[in-house]
């Protein structure tokens, strides 16, 4: 950082400071009650506390650590705070940058170049800390193949060869948002490579430096963690729910409600006892020169009607975790929890609209359109149409009435009120209205009182009775992950979809798209118009290849 902008951030943190001596009644016997609405005395536990202006003013612990030998939860319970890890792995890589080993601008194949040596464009440090690299996840990377992540024996190495197989991005460099495990993985191998340390060993140092002795990652699955909490969830029973992968640096820290709190009274006191001020003071603010400002150092950022704050959530299997900071109040809540029951997040904010006596919103939206548009006849509207979002809806037409169809949910009758407006059979309330009809921009907008208008355009009114269905009945491979789709039409819109060996329904939503639970499957075409292949998509993959085999 530049002189000019360190002093600038120091003047912003003092000032919030100012601001920040707030009077906030810290009604202690409410906020244990928000705590017993998740969870009880004899089920999996629940830590608890709350940071202001330096001073733990809530502590507290209910439930057990392990069902078996009724362990309470305590403050020497270590619980695994999953992704809220990652503003550690990125407060080592900001030490790094401190003592002048490592840049924000580095390419980190500087550091690791057996990785994707085919990409032209930098893939900077920068953009591994706030997921704008394109670097596919490792998890889902790991669910293409059929299999589930935290079931395999896997660490880092082992990720880090799973991506040198690897021959494409989800997008180029810096131009996108995705949200990647792999980023904190491969930071992890650039700390490893830069400091020459283990990382976990390097990590290790930063902690006993911020004086938190009972915060260390987890790097060998069947390591001691001494007062360690089991993870649960309730399957007509509570079943304890190991997680066996050893891989790192993105989670599977393992720490206290004590060490944690003491996180954050670091970060509001901020007086260069632990690490410099301006170390503490980059890690809390956006990337610098990054366009995106909503992820930083393992951080995210947002805001609340008018209220800024700074959070991550934490899931690995049953464990749960999440930490809000509110900067004008310099106030911090942390929840940790070893129950899938508890909804970590949910319990903060339940906190926090009890502190800050913040109002829910409860706006109301437009109920009906301003405009009505004429309707010759109803075949006008048949088509798909894509929301805002990405969601798909099809308007179908059956024995004389239209319907609204979505993928993995029931057919809804329309009924009729004007020209192109129409109302849900099964919600009351809920309309639906077709605009520019018969014209290129054909759209509908759903409209509710309770919820924001949407608009949907039209993208196809091809018949799928015409597509040659039969022509996809055969198999594809991608060569990075070792992954096999065999596709078999069933019936109607309906397909067989086989990924190495597991076998899934998929519906064809559109000419050459087809839905499978949550990814997206796009046929690829030669000039010829024959098929030679699959662009696969889901959440945190984009454009994975097969080959028609």
């Amino acid at each position: 950082m530049t002189k000019q902008t360190t002093l600038w951030i120091i003047l912003l943190f003092f000032s919030l400071n100012l601001f920040s001596q707030t009077k906030i009644d810290f009604n202690k016997e409410a906020i244990t009650e928000i705590m017993y609405q998740h969870t009880g005395d004899e089920l999996p536990g629940m830590a608890v506390g709350i940071v202001k202006d330096g001073e733990i003013v809530y502590e507290h612990y209910i439930g057990y650590a392990n069902l078996n030998h009724e362990v309470k939860v305590d403050q020497q319970t270590r619980f695994n705070i999953a992704s809220n890890a990652k503003q550690y792995t990125a407060l080592c890589i900001l030490k790094l940058i401190e003592e002048g080993k490592l840049k924000l601008e580095d390419d980190f194949r500087t550091y690791l170049p057996d990785l994707y040596p085919n990409i032209e464009e930098p893939i900077t440090i920068s953009h591994l800390l706030n997921h704008r690299s394109g670097i596919r996840d490792y998890c889902d990377l790991i669910a293409l193949t059929s299999k589930t992540w935290w079931k395999q024996f896997i660490d880092n190495g082992d990720v880090i060869e799973m991506l040198k197989a690897q021959q494409d991005l989800n997008f180029k460099p810096g131009t996108d948002y995705v949200y990647s495990n792999s980023n904190y993985t491969v930071l992890t191998e650039v700390i490893k490579k830069v400091s020459g340390k283990d990382f976990g060993e390097f990590a290790l140092e930063v902690f006993e430096e911020l004086d938190m002795p009972n915060t260390a990652f987890l790097t060998h699955y069947m390591a001691v963690v001494p007062h360690k909490a089991r993870p649960y969830g309730n399957w007509n029973g509570w079943k304890d729910e190991p997680v066996i992968t050893e891989v790192h640096g993105d989670g599977a820290l393992y720490t206290t409600l004590a060490d944690q709190l003491k996180w954050e009274q670091i970060l509001q006191d901020n007086n260069g006892e632990y690490l410099s001020s301006e170390l503490i003071l980059q890690s809390q603010a956006p990337i610098e020169n990054s366009q995106d400002k909503s992820y930083g150092y393992g951080l995210m950022f947002d805001q609340f009607q008018d209220l800024e704050y700074r959070y991550h959530d934490g899931v690995t299997g049953a464990y749960r975790a999440t930490f809000l900071r509110f900067p004008i109040h310099n106030m911090s809540i942390v929840v940790m929890s070893n129950s899938r029951s508890v909804p970590a997040n949910y319990a903060a904010w339940q906190i926090a609209f009890l502190l800050l006596e913040l109002e829910r919103e409860t706006k109301t939206y437009p109920a009906n359109p301003d405009k009505v548009e004429k309707l010759k006849q109803t075949q006008e509207l048949l088509g798909v149409y894509k929301g805002e979002e990405g969601s798909f809806i099809r308007i179908t037409e059956k024995e004389g009435s239209l319907y609204r169809e979505i993928y993995q949910r029931d057919p809804v009758k329309l009924i009729p009120e004007e020209g192109g407006l129409f109302e849900y059979e099964t919600i009351k309330g809920l309309k639906m209205n077709f605009s520019q009809i018969g014209k290129d921009d054909q759209q509908f907008t759903l409209y509710m009182s309770t919820q924001r208008p949407s608009t949907y355009k039209k993208v196809s009114d091809f018949p799928l009775s015409d597509y040659n269905k039969q022509e996809l009945n055969t198999s594809f491979i991608n060569d990075e992950t070792d992954t096999e789709i065999v596709i078999k039409y069933l019936e109607n819109d309906t397909f067989s979809i086989t990924k190495n060996g597991r076998e899934r329904k998929a519906n064809m939503i559109l000419e050459d798209y087809l839905r499978m639970n949550g990814y997206e499957i796009t046929v690829l075409r030669d000039k010829d118009n024959q098929v030679i292949g699959l662009s696969v998509n889901n959440a945190r993959l984009r454009n994975i290849r097969f080959r028609k085999s």
